[in-house]
């Protein structure tokens, strides 16, 4: 069954001009392409050659997560995505219900937006410094599988159907430091833990890898392969396949492949792809979380066409950091080229056949005469 339908097709082939802001937002939504944020993409952003952050000099800059959900409004996005750290009283202490009714009652609905998932944080806190869920402190694991815990019931409070775990300060900044098969046994036996309560209350869970950064030398998952290999062992324990990925189009970059290969080695191995972050890189560097289409655009068409293909029907969620800029236009700005790439993609997946054809061949140039036209078109 393909993603799209027959009218949707038709629809994306009457547009043969860029689309801006509005148009692109109507795209959107006809398409059913789901586009969301995360929550710090809307907010002030810190470095370690700005501490006191980059908006820090503007009174009218509030950074708490109500003025988040404002600016992604204002970008013309009505979905967000959280850390749990957001309704707790303090960080990674006891959950704060009553923001959590205050969200669900008060301004989410006034704004008419929705929380598509929950990210975790256990590696903001110093107590975390050495790892949350491959700590090797055996009280500070048990902290950290409480934050996972915590994550859980705050996204049954709040509807959030999926919880994505990134293990920031798990791994290593030099050899020898760690045993590396004792602290995946440590992460599989929280994930397992978790997933079998996500499981109960029909919650996906997902793995998202990153190379390094913050640690320096890897992290316990510093690949997609490796989080496609960790999931496969939680599903054996738990049953059925309800722990995947989540793929970060910048992270692929840094592990030097690329987000589209990500997507079918999951799809490959039977491993579910729960949600995608999108930004852009440059090659082999850094974390950047650049605007989405802005380094990679070939890249990028390609990544949507092969998340199409493959009939993915989750969110794409700004993963972004754009220090230096406002974060409303930044946001919107990525969703604009997020929309106009996506045409780009949908016009080559309709003609899917001849591309297979030029396939067939196994020569570039066949390859760039179907393709070019789209993109550079």
């Amino acid at each position: 069954m393909s993603l799209f339908t027959k009218e949707q097709f038709e629809f994306a082939l009457s547009k043969e001009k860029y689309m801006p802001r509005e148009e692109a937002i109507d795209f959107l939504k006809f398409m059913n392409i789901k586009h969301s944020v995360g929550h710090w993409s809307a907010g002030d952003f810190v470095d370690r050659f700005a501490p006191l952050g980059y908006n820090s000099d503007n009174p009218d800059f509030s950074g708490d997560f109500e003025h988040q959900c404002q600016r992604t409004k204002a970008a013309g996005i009505d979905y967000i995505e959280i850390h749990q750290i957001l309704f707790e009283k303090t960080l990674n202490g006891d959950i704060d219900y009553e923001h959590i009714k205050r969200a669900k009652d008060d301004y989410l609905p006034e704004l008419g937006m929705e929380i598509t998932a929950c990210n975790f944080n256990t590696w903001g806190n110093p107590m975390f410094k050495l790892g949350g869920p491959c700590n090797p402190d055996p009280d500070i694991r048990a902290r950290a599988l409480d934050e996972l815990y915590k994550g859980l019931e705050i996204s049954k409070e709040l509807g959030i159907k999926v919880m994505s775990v990134w293990p920031g300060s798990d791994g290593a900044d030099y050899h020898f430091q760690i045993d590396y098969r004792e602290s995946l046994e440590w992460f599989a036996e929280s994930l397992i833990a978790i997933n079998k309560e996500c499981i109960k209350n029909n919650i996906k869970l997902a793995l998202e890898s990153k190379p390094y950064e913050p640690r320096e030398l890897f992290m316990i998952i510093p690949t997609a392969a490796s989080a496609v290999l960790v999931a496969k062992k939680v599903n054996e324990a738990c049953g059925g396949n309800n722990c995947g990925l989540t793929i970060d189009y910048g992270h692929q970059k840094m592990e030097a492949t690329t987000a589209s290969a990500a997507c079918d080695l999951a799809y490959f191995s039977g491993v579910p792809v729960h949600k995608f972050d999108v930004n852009d890189a440059r090659q082999g560097r850094n974390d950047q979380d650049l605007m989405f289409g802005t380094i990679s655009t070939v890249e990028s068409v390609e990544y949507l066409y092969t998340t199409f293909l493959r009939d993915y029907d989750g969110f794409y969620s700004q993963d972004q950091f754009s220090y230096r800029s406002d974060p409303t236009r930044a946001m919107e700005r990525s969703m604009i080229n997020f929309a106009n790439l996506s045409l780009k993609a949908i016009k080559i997946l309709h003609e899917n056949d001849k591309l297979n054809n030029a396939r067939a061949k196994g020569d570039a140039p066949s390859i760039l005469d179907q393709i070019s036209p789209f993109l550079v078109g």
